[in-house]
């Protein structure tokens, strides 16, 4: 039991270093404006610091939105849930030619280093899986959560 607490401390103290929250007077203000500008309807704003990265939380048109900036205001990656509307119809293809008894749970974009991934959550009932696939629909990575 001992050992379980010690273990719990430890990854709160690791998450605690790892992530900030800030207040947005404590933002670099050209990061502020360039988000304000490209995101002027976001609601429910809330910044962090990650290492040399600010990282803003937010929602907007029913959608959340996770990004990171450097200090400089450049946006450097980008996380955005989606609709399975919105799901390109290569991965729609795939996911029901091999995956077919799954349903569709969560979807998430992500832009990285001018890469584009969808993180698709799917379950059967007894089983999820997580399957990344690239933009074409080529299955880049899975496994079960």
């Amino acid at each position: 039991m001992k050992s379980l607490k010690v273990a719990a401390l430890a990854l709160f103290a690791t998450a605690a270093v790892s992530a900030q929250d800030l207040k947005q007077s404590e933002v670099p203000a050209k990061l502020v404006a360039n988000f304000n500008k490209e995101y002027s309807t976001a609601t429910d704003v809330e910044w962090e610091k990650e290492d040399e990265l600010y990282k803003v939380e937010f929602d907007m048109n029913r959608n959340e939105y996770e990004l990171w900036y450097d200090a400089s205001g450049n946006m450097t990656k980008m996380e955005k849930e989606l609709k399975v509307t919105e799901l390109p119809q290569a991965i729609k293809s795939k996911i029901s030619s091999s995956y077919a008894s799954y349903k569709i749970d969560d979807i998430e974009i992500k832009e990285e280093n001018g890469k584009t991934t969808y993180e698709v959550e799917l379950e059967d009932g007894r089983k999820e899986i997580t399957v990344i696939f690239d933009e074409s629909g080529s299955v880049i990575k899975e496994f079960e959560d």
